[in-house]
């Protein structure tokens, strides 16, 4: 009874389940647009003065030297004691002079008796009683007697060691009355006009900041570490450590009153660098990059008008701790999402996080 009215109720009520479903899907698609999400952002900086890097030291003297006899001899006096300050020229060791004596007097006798032999066979040729060949060989043996002689006296002033600079005695390599051999080292100094601080900057840091001077260079003692004195560069080695990849630099500091510095010490080196090596850059949190170096990366931009992100492509040049230096079209000042910027897409609606 009534067949076309059963028909009619079924399909009103599959129409308006129809239209129900539909109604809140495009309700539920409509509230996930509308529904802003709260994003960290951080703002797009210049470069800051990546200038100041703190480096572990060692203190080093100017320069070690071990000192040797350039003859061999028995040593007769020792004048060296290990942590002692000696002064330029100060008389350090004397081996026996006797035998070095008596070779300067033969050497003289010699050099007197070839200069008699000389003046004779001179007046000889004067009166051609003599050949031209004698009297250059009578020539050639005073010149090579003056020749022994020189080195016999040489070899005499070669029996004392005096301190070639003022130094400070690191070690005594021999003791008194015993023999030693030509360039046997004696004993080991260590100049310490002034203090050397050295450190050791790593490869890549060297690279970053190839171009730029240095603004100032301070040292702290491990002993003294609230203590900062001024230091000057001296010099740097241009070929890495083959194991660790780093350059040795050094610094000088000038001796300071009341200050004891032994070579060996540990130190601090901070050092401030002048300019930047990259004027033209930006700089933003490591975070809020997408991508990789080989297929290059991606920040989203925030937009304070409308509150949609939009991506922009950006080069890196170099990282900083968490910070991240690059070349792009932004623009100092502009906001980018720093924290789940993997989860942004074009165009969608965010709202700053503002923590408590």
């Amino acid at each position: 009874m009534f067949p076309d009215c059963k028909l009619s109720i079924t399909g009103i009520l599959l129409t308006a389940l129809l239209l129900t479903g539909c109604s809140d899907k495009l309700n539920e698609e409509n509230a996930g647009q509308s529904a802003p999400r709260y994003v960290k952002l951080a703002t797009v900086e210049p470069v800051p003065a990546f200038d100041e890097f703190t480096f572990p030291a060692m203190v080093s003297a100017v320069k070690t030297v071990d000192l040797s006899f350039e003859v061999s001899g028995r040593l007769v006096q020792l004048d060296i004691v290990p942590g002692s300050d000696v002064n330029q020229g100060h008389l350090l060791a004397t081996i026996d002079r006797q035998p070095f004596a008596r070779r300067v007097d033969e050497q003289q006798t010699r050099r007197d008796q070839a200069r008699r032999e000389l003046d004779r066979i001179q007046r000889m040729f004067n009166q051609d009683l003599v050949s031209q060949s004698s009297l250059d060989s009578a020539k050639t043996a005073f010149e090579l007697a003056e020749i022994e002689l020189q080195n016999a006296q040489q070899d005499l002033s070669y029996t004392e060691l005096t301190a070639p600079f003022d130094a400070q005695v690191s070690e005594r390599l021999v003791e008194n009355n015993s023999v030693v051999n030509a360039g046997q080292p004696i004993a080991r100094l260590q100049d310490v006009s002034k203090v050397y601080f050295n450190i050791n900057v790593p490869e890549r840091l060297l690279t970053a900041n190839i171009g730029r001077g240095i603004k100032r260079a301070r040292a702290s003692l491990a002993t003294t570490r609230d203590q900062w004195y001024t230091v000057e560069y001296v010099e740097h080695r241009t070929q890495p450590d083959p194991v660790s990849q780093t350059y040795e630099v050094v610094f000088a500091m000038e001796p300071q009153p009341g200050v004891n510095v032994t070579p060996g010490a540990r130190a601090m080196v901070k050092v401030e660098l002048a300019g930047t090596p990259y004027s033209d850059a930006l700089v933003l949190p490591v975070k809020a990059l997408i991508g990789s170096q080989e297929t290059g990366f991606t920040v989203w931009v925030y937009d304070d008008t409308t509150k949609q992100v939009s991506p922009a492509a950006v080069s890196v040049v170099h990282i900083q701790n968490e910070l991240a230096v690059i070349h792009s079209d932004l623009s100092a000042g502009q906001q980018v999402v720093a924290a789940g910027a993997s989860q942004m897409r074009e165009d969608m609606i965010v709202l700053p996080y503002r923590g408590e």
